[in-house]
């Protein structure tokens, strides 16, 4: 396996570990008390894992969304790698 491919696997998982880490550190760091604007914003920063769950657990659905991105392009890239076969003579 190349570091390409290998990099397929982990960044599209590492981006939104960050993104989710940087929108709860912004959200909480500028709003003394939780606003319902503020709430709103977090869920909003927190798509695509906000479209599925609550905000308690969409930093969890974005990791598994962050990942299944990964593996998905990885195999793209495999496939696009792999010799292509010869069609079918007929």
């Amino acid at each position: 396996m190349r570091k390409r491919e290998i990099l397929l696997l982990g960044l599209p998982t590492l981006f939104f570990i960050v993104k989710d880490i940087t929108a709860t550190i912004a959200i909480l760091s500028t709003e003394p008390g939780i606003t319902a604007r503020a709430s709103f914003y977090y869920s909003i920063a927190l798509l695509p894992g906000t479209l599925l769950v609550s905000n308690g657990n969409a930093f969890f659905v974005n990791i598994l969304f962050g990942a299944f991105l990964g593996w998905l392009l990885y195999l793209l890239e495999i496939r696009r790698k792999r010799p292509q076969t010869e069609s079918r003579q007929h």
